[in-house]
């Protein structure tokens, strides 16, 4: 019997046993899967993909993505390819392994496919790998298509990279490039300068005071760095930005170091633009810009109690936000995030790609982006990264990245990761305008949609759709949205404020007869316009012109604490600068309007000094102008300053939410210059008055070129087909229905009550442009790629500009077909007195 009770009581105890050890198994499993969910930022992985001239020079860099994107605006660079249809690649693998690497080219409009080949041969030394391959005849000469190289990686994984190509026989780009690199070395040995200074137009209104920003006009001095005596910290990475017959736009990037008086050193990122024309005979300069720009370290750089300094930068606008009271001060310099503490007298890297022991190719590339949220009393900030992720899980995408920083723990915490396959700078311009988290809720703007995300189960909610650019605005803080219920710019009865801090919302109504338009935020106060329908008329383009009779500020209560109303008084425009509203003012006479004086509505007293981050500049001997962020907050010392970073950035896969958004673009236009992205306008004649003032182009969400600054000395058109019509306006558009190759019938679909614009709008392979308020001088580009240019010569008369040279414009006047041609002073006064009305196309 005893036996058999030892028997029984030994099964109970192993049945127990068994039953633990399964729950403890299973709640174990539980927890490492769980925990296999969240990772730390892992060091980059994707290999670069350079182009090589015959020479050796590696160019055009190209950076990975893991998944196919809309590459259509990834567009800065341009590849020149011979005739002989050859590209040379080499891959800096870092280690990584390629299996396999395959080519595809593709039409840079439509997408359509040209060519899809497997690359059988290619060679292995070390970390790089050469390659070599011949497209097939399927190009044409001096068109862009797209090229995208595909990287089959060690463990199932690919790597996309894209770039634009063009193929001539007059794009051969060594000799460009080795004026450039030499041009380079000489600015890093003032002994040599003589060698550059007849390519500088040196002059003595020039600032010539600091070093973040120099360009072909300032001093020799200046160009070859002063007293600052720098020195290469990297390879220098070359980027051809745009190259024709005559003309190559070429970048270099490199870090740069240099002593400062403390006796250590400081690291800088530069950035160099070159516009160079080559003849038979010799280089021409034709522009030069140079940026540098500190990369914080936080050694020495707390120079007061309230003083932070960054050094020598290109920019004095910094991103900037604190908590109320100052203590907690965050700031973004060179792609990182940084954290001061007045308190705790702490420097913190709270967030960033880079990485010692590397190149910087990878963990640097700037292809992204902070959007500072919140920062709380106790030093907690909540921030999103926007743009292409240099390392971390997201390796390879471009997307938006929430993230929470406790600071006491000094741990970063992904709350959120959405995916959106498209270039940065499409990204940047159509989401992140609202990047807001109140409480649970994490609000986002991406292209027309306002969506609201639920950080605990991911549930997504459509806020607002089909938002219409020009008919809504954000407030500066993200947290507010004012937008027309209708979505119609010019026939809107009900403007809707609402307000992602606390849910609420708010709705303007307009009275009978008036139409609400809303033109922005100061602070938290939004700023609104009315206008009479009645006073709301088109021109001859069919361009709507608002008049508004009254501009109204409303406070975050919905009170109206400003109004700007003048009898006889209309004003057609208004922009918001700091807290002041620039009226642009006009006067009705008959049925059009007539431009009168600007005026200005100021919000609030501007002497008032809130309490907030700031912006001073400082000069030094060496170093020159120095950019400093002033705190409203003291530090007890400049001595005994730490630093610090964040002891780890975790990632929590669960917390990925697919939107299932393509983003367009559509409606805006995006300037280059420089060799870089510089920022979209909904209005093309802001576009291209930016483009013109920094010598870039304007492209279309489609990457089409709409405008750019240079043109040839001269130019002329023929072989204009001129059928009049029933007015000037009709007659000059449909000559330019005709010249495009268009059949389209003008004045019947004008008849049918279509505006001129819209008329043009019915051909299949022209966009038809209306431009106002530009100089012609400004436009005569359009002529030299071969667009007629019509314009305004007075009440409902045209002409057509076909030809120019350096002081002559002729066109063809459409009331009596006869051909003049004017001086441009003459002709310019002409087009002045008409109002400077434009209409034009581009393919």
């Amino acid at each position: 019997m005893e036996i058999k009770k030892n028997l029984k009581m030994k099964h109970w105890i192993l049945g127990i046993i068994f039953v633990v050890t399964g729950v403890l198994t299973f709640l174990t499993m539980e927890l490492e899967a769980e925990e296999a969910s969240y990772t730390t930022m892992s060091q980059a992985s994707l290999p670069i993909v350079y182009f090589k001239t015959d020479a050796g020079n590696s160019y055009n860099a190209l950076h990975g993505y893991t998944e196919e994107i809309d590459s259509t605006m990834d567009c800065e660079d341009i590849t020149p390819i011979g005739t002989d249809r050859s590209v040379s690649l080499s891959i800096n693998t870092y280690g990584t392994e390629v299996e396999g690497i395959t080519y595809k080219v593709r039409d840079l409009d439509s997408g359509d496919l040209y060519e899809s080949n497997e690359v059988k041969d290619f060679s292995v030394v070390s970390d790089y790998i050469d390659v070599s391959f011949t497209l097939k005849n399927l190009i044409d000469d001096d068109v862009k298509y797209s090229l995208e190289i595909v990287l089959d990686l060690e463990g199932d994984k690919e790597a996309h990279y894209y770039a634009n190509i063009i193929k001539g026989d007059s794009y051969d780009i060594q000799e460009y490039l080795d004026f450039v690199l030499n041009f380079n070395e000489v600015t890093f040995d003032s002994s040599r300068v003589n060698e550059i200074t007849n390519y500088l137009e040196s002059s003595s209104s020039s600032a010539n005071d600091n070093f973040g920003h120099v360009d072909i006009y300032s001093s020799s001095s200046m160009i070859t760095w002063g007293d600052l005596d720098p020195y290469l910290e990297s390879d220098i990475q070359i980027s051809v930005k745009d190259v024709n017959s005559e003309i190559a736009v070429i970048c270099l990037e490199y870090r740069m170091g240099a002593e400062n008086s403390y006796g250590s050193y400081d690291t800088y990122v530069v950035n160099e633009y070159y516009r160079v024309r080559k003849t038979s005979q010799r280089f021409y300069l034709l522009n030069y810009e140079r940026d540098a720009n500190q990369i914080f370290d936080a050694k020495n750089d707390l120079v007061t109690t309230t003083r932070i300094d960054l050094g020598i930068t290109s920019t004095t606008e910094v991103n900037m936000l604190s908590d109320e009271d100052g203590a907690y001060n965050y700031f973004v310099n060179n792609g990182s995030l940084w954290c001061y503490s007045v308190s705790d007298n702490i420097f913190t890297s709270v967030f960033s790609f880079s990485s010692e022991d590397t190149d910087s190719v990878r963990e640097d590339y700037l292809d992204h982006d902070f959007k500072l949220i919140n920062v709380d009393s106790n030093g907690d900030a909540t921030f999103a990264v926007m743009g292409y992720m240099n390392r971390g899980e997201h390796e390879g995408e471009v997307g938006v990245s929430l993230y929470q920083y406790d600071y006491s723990d000094n741990i970063v915490n992904e709350v959120l990761f959405i995916p959106l396959n498209t270039s940065y700078t499409v990204l940047s311009e159509n989401a992140g305008g609202i990047a807001y988290l109140n409480e649970n809720k994490f609000y986002c703007l991406v292209d027309d949609t306002l969506y609201s995300i639920d950080i605990s189960s991911l549930e997504i909610m459509e806020v607002v759709t089909d938002l219409v650019e020009g008919t809504y605005a954000v407030s500066e803080d993200g947290s507010t949205i004012c937008y027309s219920t209708s979505g119609d710019l010019n026939n809107t009865d009900t403007l809707r404020i609402y307000n992602m801090a606390n849910s609420s919302d708010y709705q303007i109504k307009a009275d009978e007869g008036d139409s609400l338009n809303v033109i922005g935020f100061i602070d938290g106060d939004c700023v609104y316009g009315i206008a009479h329908k009645s006073d709301i008329s088109s021109d001859d383009m069919g361009n709507e012109i608002f008049a508004m009779y009254k501009v109204c500020i409303m406070d975050s209560e919905y009170n109206v604490i400003k109004e700007y109303e003048q009898d006889g008084i209309y004003i057609s425009d208004a922009e918001i600068d700091g807290k002041r509203v620039t009226l642009t003012r006009v006067t009705k006479s008959g049925d059009s309007y007539v431009s009168s004086t600007i005026d200005q509505l100021i919000n609030k007293d501007e002497n008032v000094v809130e309490d907030e981050l700031s912006v001073v500049t400082a000069t030094t001997t060496a170093r020159l102008t120095e950019t400093r962020i002033l705190l409203f907050k003291a530090a007890s010392s400049t001595s005994g300053v730490s630093l610090r970073a964040s002891e780890k950035i975790v990632y929590n896969e669960k917390k990925w939410v697919d939107l299932d958004k393509t983003i367009t673009g559509e409606g805006k236009y995006y300037v280059y210059a420089y060799g870089r992205y510089l920022q979209s306008y909904e209005n093309l004649n802001t576009a291209i008055s930016k483009a013109y003032d920094s010598y870039g182009y304007v492209l279309d969400n489609n990457a089409n070129l709409v405008y750019r600054r240079y043109k040839s000395t001269q130019s002329s058109l023929s072989n204009l087909s001129i059928t009049s019509s029933s007015s000037t306006i009709a007659t000059a558009a449909q000559t330019l229905a005709n010249y495009a190759g268009e059949n389209i019938n003008i004045a019947s679909l004008m008849s049918s009550g279509l505006s001129v614009i819209d008329a043009l709008k019915t051909a299949d392979n022209l966009q038809p442009l209306s431009i106002s308020g530009l100089s012609v001088d400004k436009l005569l580009n359009y002529v030299a790629d071969g667009y007629p240019l019509v314009a305004k010569t007075g009440d409902n008369s045209y002409c057509i500009i076909t030809a120019y040279d350096s002081d002559n414009i002729t066109y063809i006047d459409l009331a009596t077909s006869t051909t003049e041609t004017k001086t441009i002073t003459a002709a310019s006064k002409i087009f002045t007195e008409a109002g400077n009305v434009y209409l034009t196309y581009y393919k």
